[in-house]
């Protein structure tokens, strides 16, 4: 089991350097490795360290945050389709973004981060406020809550939108996307990211016992609702930081985690480094194909992953049930 693990760790690490690698190549211009490492002009070395380098990072970094905040959420929930848009927290950042840029407040990415973790936040307490009963965060209750109060949030910012001439920001938080991405913005995420990494390290054992089972992880001293409500807030965290930077991207947070498990099992403390490399591997080829498929044209990266991941995870699902049958 060790050797499979190790063997599966290396895998993912060489495909998560070569979609970096390839990203950092693509775009309107293809540029050869050696290019990288040597430009041949002054133009193509500021395009590289200015505008690829930084979108490059951005990728692997919120590839990363969505890929663990599915795996958190499907852990607390008990449910393997749950995403993070299910608890309306990308919703609630969205919308707080719209309603940020009709009050007149300056979009700089600072601002953004705010807003989208504040919106992220209203509406995480909202459903969570839905879901709690006397005995405790019922994870059914969690996932109908927020799927029904996603749905109201984007009927809301798309009202606001249409009413506010608006429609192009949303669009373009809508449909995902790293154009325009900075240094700033990869700062922030690196120091999200750090966050997440120490939080998973100090939860990683409780969070183990309680993918298994509640009544085990009560048995032996695991706090299951404070267990739940600080995974929630890592996941508030990821998310809201993901759709401040790059708007709503599918799939990541939904599919990896369940590839990885059908891979490497379901032990958490065992599998959540799998699922970070994987989705940073992940969103670093997608971000690759959206620049190049159709230059100088970027396809919408949330479409894209949503279509590439569906049929990935469908492969996967087919190939598990084959096995299964036989």
């Amino acid at each position: 089991m060790q050797h499979k693990i190790a063997h599966l760790n290396f895998i993912l690490i060489c495909l998560l350097l070569l979609g970096f690698t390839i990203d950092l190549c693509s775009g309107p211009t293809w540029y050869s490795p050696l290019t990288l490492l040597h430009p041949h002009t002054g133009l193509e070395q500021q395009i590289i360290l200015q505008v690829r380098l930084p979108r490059a990072l951005a990728s692997v970094l919120i590839g990363s945050l969505l890929a663990v905040a599915g795996q958190l959420l499907q852990t607390i929930s008990r449910n393997p389709i749950a995403d993070p848009a299910i608890l309306g927290v990308n919703s609630g950042a969205n919308l707080a973004l719209i309603i940020g840029t009709v009050v007149g407040i300056p979009f700089t990415i600072a601002a953004r981060f705010g807003l989208a973790l504040l919106g992220a936040l209203i509406a995480f307490c909202i459903v969570l406020g839905l879901s709690v009963t006397r005995s405790g965060m019922q994870p059914l209750r969690l996932i109908l809550g927020g799927t029904i109060f996603s749905g109201f949030l984007v009927s809301v910012a798309y009202a606001v939108s249409l009413l506010t001439q608006s429609t192009a920001k949303y669009r373009t938080l809508l449909v995902g996307g790293f154009s325009g991405v900075t240094y700033q913005a990869v700062t922030l995420l690196a120091i999200t990211f750090f966050i997440l990494v120490i939080g998973l390290f100090c939860l990683r054992q409780e969070l183990t016992l309680l993918a298994l089972n509640d009544q085990l992880a009560q048995g032996l001293g695991t706090k299951r609702n404070w267990t739940r409500l600080w995974a929630a807030c890592l996941i508030v965290l990821a998310a809201g930081a993901s759709v401040a930077v790059a708007g709503n991207i599918a799939f990541v947070g939904l599919g990896i985690p369940q590839c990885i498990a059908l891979l490497s099992g379901h032990n958490f403390k065992h599998t959540v480094g799998q699922v970070l490399l994987a989705g940073g591997a992940f969103l670093s080829f997608g971000d690759a194909l959206a620049k190049s498929a159709h230059p100088p044209f970027e396809l919408p990266l949330g479409a894209l992953t949503a279509i590439l991941g569906g049929l990935f995870l469908f492969i996967f699902l087919w190939r598990n049930q084959e096995e299964a049958l036989n």
